[in-house]
């Protein structure tokens, strides 16, 4: 999806008339209001792909012009999301419904129609309104507090739609190739954890990867609040992912076994042009070859996707431009490289009340005169015979046969006129076939297994039969592959020759300017140049900073850690990592055991800028019983493996005293409460635990409905409690338990820690200030 500077930047903005202004010269406005939204060459060139109907352009233009709504989507855990969707009915809807601005009635928020269990909702007041309304002003606090902590992610309704139809499990690898600022990455990660019980881990993981460094902090900051050890985030080029190569049972490293994926989600560097209604420059900007510069580098990761997606795997590729040599021309030049290795999923059954359109079979292509052409050969030469140059045959549709048995139909185009959205494109690929030599070689000897198998089950001889082969996603497939894979490998190796050189003549771009300019096929420097080979890729140097590292349960800070706080065996001992600085570390995170896996298998070809979940920092109180203490973030991780004595109930009045005091004493608590926490060593962290269903008895209530369970870190003085969280979950929660909306910056009473992540200090640089934890005071 085009976002700003990521997406448009490439190929936005550089000197060419649009809509009677010169974009090399940015224009100067007073206003807002005054930029226009309108551009001659945009409509000229839409109307030419009949993307809608003549009759029905100018209602998707007068769309396209309108400020978009405000959306968003509710995150986390689903009993936690439960609870935010009712307290967003109970509370606030009824009370917008009463509320007028200047004696207008306001429309309440509603819940998208098409997104699920409505946990996506839209909101037409614009955020200015919403921001100087001082009758909404309590319904904005709740959204920008709720977003901070993580349980409200301000998301455009479109931008949702790509990970719905990936279908994610538990047990799925997956990659998210281009993935900043990571609200679709935050998706499917709640789609891995969605049925999995609190505290344990899933078998899957979620790779998040981004080809900018400082975005791929922002997913940092992003993942860290989602409390996932299932995550890594990494910075590659989508085009060069590295290969992870698979070890045999010495640990050598298995040549040619690359490990794959069950899922991933191409949503690709695009013109964006697509998103109008939240970026107006895109009218000032738009070119039509803006979209000839990114279809090399947005076909270069699709190719890539394919081959890193397990046969039998589900891939989606996504932007938010309306342009089909962006969308369409990718899909089905790609999809005609792998000669039916890759199909298109008829996906028109799923989200019924989300209104698309089908995906576009013929198209025309812009050249810079602004003449329209329908075939690549009536682009005219110049004298030199190279006016074609900065043209590809495959910025055109294939022939109209090869499109109707590609079924390109099923790529789906959503437009803003539809249901008050964005523009965005999207198309759903399903992997029915191996792709490179090796994969068809492992095919074939999975194959030769599965039959000796049937042959011993068919013979009786049952207690020799091996069933690994059965649980090969591969399997299927293998059979009507296994012919093909079981020629001579002189073969083989010859058909991979042969698409490497299609993949270069079709894929490869010119210079590394990003200019994306492109000799026809046949050219003379067409020989010279290197060959893009999406099954081996060049590798990315390894980020300058210290790496991750794997730390010894049984040794030194952590086996004290461990030993401290009695975590019991029934939390994984090879999770634990950190990055290690001047020989020592001051946080130590946890990892699931599928991540740990991975990375010991990728060693240094992953550029990992962060994963994992904090689950002990150093603790900076003297006297303290241990050196470290837990985190916020990771005491739903630790929870469910720390012994009684350091969780302690609280009832609801506890709870009330301790969000409403700083450091209360001890003896403010209940008496059961009290006696609990007489039991643990001073200066230490304890959790203290609400439990509404425990209480449902109580006379006092929350303010609002609850049915999650409540853990609060916090830090067990020699005399007092404080709570150990941070500023804007803090306020978060006071506002859900007592009513009271609180400012973040208000908060005081508590000496500020800052919150250090994993990443380096450039990486902690861009990620900026607002990180502040609430450290204990140790009273």
């Amino acid at each position: 999806m085009g976002r700003g500077g990521k997406r448009g930047g490439r190929g936005g903005g550089r000197g060419a008339k649009n809509g009677g202004h010169i974009s090399g010269e940015r224009q100067s406005y007073k206003r807002f209001e005054d930029l226009r939204r309108d551009n001659d060459n945009f409509r000229k060139y839409y109307l030419a792909q009949n993307i809608v109907s003549e009759d029905e352009f100018p209602e998707l233009m007068e769309s396209m012009r309108t400020v978009l709504p405000t959306n968003f989507r509710i995150t986390g855990s689903r009993q936690q999301a439960i609870d935010i969707r009712e307290q967003i009915m109970d509370e606030f809807i009824p009370f917008i419904k009463e509320t007028s601005i200047d004696g207008a009635e306001i429309e309440p928020p509603h819940p998208l129609e098409w997104y699920p269990n409505n946990f996506g909702w839209q909101f037409s007041i614009p955020r200015v309104a919403l921001k100087k309304s001082k009758e909404l002003s309590k319904f904005h606090s709740f959204l920008v507090t709720e977003t901070e902590v993580g349980n409200i992610s301000r998301q455009e309704a479109v931008s949702m739609v790509p990970p719905l139809f990936l279908g994610v499990q538990s047990s799925h690898y997956v990659l998210d190739m281009c993935a900043a600022p990571g609200s679709k990455t935050a998706q499917l990660i709640e789609a891995l954890h969605s049925d999995v019980e609190a505290g344990q881990s899933p078998t899957g993981l979620v790779i998040a990867n981004d080809a900018d460094y400082k975005r791929a902090c922002m997913l940092v900051h992003q993942m860290n609040r989602l409390n996932s050890p299932n995550i890594v985030v990494t910075n590659h080029s989508g085009e060069r992912f590295p290969n992870i190569y698979r070890m045999d049972a010495q640990g050598m490293r298995i040549p040619r076994d690359v490990v794959q994926f069950d899922r991933i989600l191409c949503d690709v560097p695009c013109s964006g042009d697509g998103t109008t209604r939240k970026n107006v420059r895109v009218w000032e900007k738009w070119r039509a070859d803006d979209a000839h510069s990114l279809n090399p580098i947005q076909s270069k990761i699709l190719q890539r996707a394919a081959y890193l997606l397990k046969t039998g795997g589900r891939l989606v590729y996504s932007t938010c431009s309306l342009n089909p040599i962006e969308n369409e021309a990718v899909v089905a030049h790609v999809l005609d490289h792998f000669e039916g290795a890759l199909k298109l999923v008829d996906v028109s059954e799923q989200l019924p009340a989300l209104k698309r359109r089908p995906g576009l079979k013929t198209w025309k292509v812009m050249t810079r005169d602004g003449n329209l052409h329908d075939e690549f050969e009536s682009i005219p030469l110049d004298e030199a015979g190279r006016g074609r140059r900065k043209y590809m045959q495959k910025f055109f549709p294939l022939d109209q046969a090869r499109m109707e048995e590609l079924h390109i139909e099923r790529c789906m185009r959503i437009y803003s006129h539809l249901q008050n959205t964005g523009g965005f494109f999207v198309a759903v690929l399903e992997k029915v076939a191996p792709i490179s030599v090796d994969e068809k070689r492992k095919a074939a000897a999975e194959a030769a297994a599965l039959a000796a198998t049937v042959e011993k089950i068919k013979s009786g001889n049952a207690a020799a039969v091996d069933i690994s082969c059965l649980e090969s996603t591969a399997a299927p497939a293998t059979k009507r592959l296994a012919g093909e894979s079981e020629a001579g490998d002189s073969d083989a190796d010859s058909v991979s020759l042969k698409r490497a050189k299609i993949g270069s003549a079709q894929i490869s771009i010119a210079g590394d300017d990003g200019s994306g300019d492109e000799e026809e096929d046949g050219d003379e420097d067409q020989a010279k140049r290197p060959l893009y080979r999406p099954d081996e890729p060049r590798e990315d140097p390894a980020l300058p900073e210290n790496p991750f590292v794997f730390l010894d349960a049984s040794k030194d800070d952590l086996r004290a850690i461990l030993e401290y706080y009695g975590i019991r065996d029934t939390m994984s001992r090879n999770g634990f990592l950190s990055r290690i600085e001047n020989g020592a570390f001051r946080s130590v995170y946890h990892v699931s055991d599928s991540v740990r896996q991975l990375m010991e298998l990728a060693g240094q070809r992953l550029r990992v800028v962060n994963t994992g979940i904090r689950v002990f920092s150093r603790n900076s109180v003297k006297g303290a019983g241990c050196s470290f203490r837990l985190v916020c973030e990771g005491v739903p991780q630790l929870l469910p493996h720390l012994p009684d004595r350091y969780v302690v109930e609280a009832s609801f009045g506890d709870l009330k005293t301790i969000l409403n005091e700083i450091n209360p004493l001890l003896t403010a608590l209940s008496d059961e409460c009290h006696e609990r926490l007489r039991q643990v060593p001073p200066s230490t962290s304890v959790v203290m635990v609400y439990d509404p269903a425990k209480h449902a008895l109580d006379t006092e209530k929350p303010y609002t409905r609850m049915t999650a369970k409540l853990s609060i870190p916090c830090w067990r003085g020699h005399a007092s409690l404080s709570v150990h969280m941070d500023k804007n979950q803090l306020c978060s929660l006071i506002h859900r338990v007592l009513g009271r909306t609180v400012d973040r910056n208000a908060v005081g009473g508590y000496r500020l820690e800052n919150n250090r992540t994993a990443a380096s200090a450039e990486a902690r640089a861009a990620l900026g200030d607002g990180s502040d934890a609430i450290q204990a005071d140790s009273a």
